[in-house]
């Protein structure tokens, strides 16, 4: 792991361990509303404005090895870290339904994200159980990544590129086909029209 990796990990670890103590205090004060953004990911401000809905368009994998698209309706403050903790949590709670498949079998969570000033999004994702990454074959580890990518670059055009990490790990691979040791950008040819 280079240096600059190994820093990457080690501020998305800190930035972790503070957003989980704010979420710890605050959830200790009162419950939190549902249908909110995770407070992990947005911590409230005392001024916080409500929240707005807002069309996008989730990208999730097909039966024909392709991602479509899905139009849902999603409410959050209008910061992009609201807004980008709403798109996530729709995306990986969207069940499957006809052609479409939900993104991971079992359920896992945005624990973390940091924008890049270069535009890059850092997002950590985590299973319910703590586990490792599920396992998939080539195709459906490239759906996979790809829904999450196509998802948030294609609703959020101040994102460029999108860095993932697993339990605060940028592993080579999630699946072991493909490569996520670097910054993921777009490959239309796997959209659906």
């Amino acid at each position: 792991m280079s240096r600059r990796a190994a820093a990457v990990v080690l501020a998305l670890a800190a930035l972790v361990a503070v957003l989980g103590g704010l979420w710890l205090a605050r959830s200790r004060a009162a419950p939190a509303a549902p249908g909110t953004a995770s407070d992990e990911l947005s911590p409230p401000t005392a001024a916080s404005p409500p929240p707005e809905p807002r069309q996008v368009t989730l990208w999730l994998p097909t039966t024909g090895g392709r991602l479509g698209p899905l139009a849902v309706e999603v409410e959050s403050a209008p910061e992009l870290a609201s807004r980008l903790a709403a798109l996530l949590a729709a995306l990986l709670a969207a069940p499957s339904a006809g052609e479409l498949a939900a993104v991971f079998p079992a359920p896992v969570r945005a624990a973390a994200l940091v924008v890049g000033a270069d535009g890059t999004l850092y997002l950590d994702l985590r299973a319910e159980d703590g586990g490792p990454p599920p396992g998939a074959g080539s195709t459906l580890e490239t759906q996979r990544i790809y829904s999450i990518v196509h998802t948030v670059l294609r609703n959020e055009p101040r994102i460029e590129r999108v860095v993932l990490l697993w339990n605060g790990v940028q592993r080579e691979s999630l699946a072991g086909h493909v490569d996520t040791g670097r910054p993921l950008l777009l490959k239309p040819e796997l959209e659906a029209r």
